[in-house]
Parts: C-alpha cells; sequence; structure tokens
C-alpha cells in the first residue's frame, strides 16, 4: 500500500458531515489517525476525542 492510499483511510467526511452523524471531526469516527512518510506507515490515537470517535461539542 502506498503512503498516500494509507493515509486515505482517514477518511473523506468534511467536518460538519462527521458532527451531523455523532463522530469525531479529526477521525471520523475511526478513533485513530493514518499518516506515513517516506515509507513508514504509523497509526495513532486521535487526540481530539482521546480514541472514542465520538463527537465532542
Amino acid at each position: 500500500m502506498t503512503d498516500q492510499e494509507w493515509e486515505a483511510q482517514n477518511g473523506a467526511l468534511s467536518p460538519e458531515e462527521a458532527r451531523a452523524q455523532g463522530l469525531c471531526w479529526h477521525c471520523t469516527g475511526k478513533s485513530v489517525l493514518y499518516t506515513a512518510f517516506g515509507g513508514d506507515q504509523v497509526t495513532v490515537p486521535c487526540g481530539e476525542c482521546r480514541g472514542d470517535g465520538k463527537d465532542r461539542p
């Protein structure tokens, strides 16, 4: 999987769409963020929702 494909797993919802569904706008409800640099593909817990995937008003 390429770095771009890896990062594409973060989702395509806009912040407004994610919030309307009750999901964290940052990780789109997945609880983790996908990041890659130079072939090193990593997942990190979402700091915005603290890993539960829910919207924080």
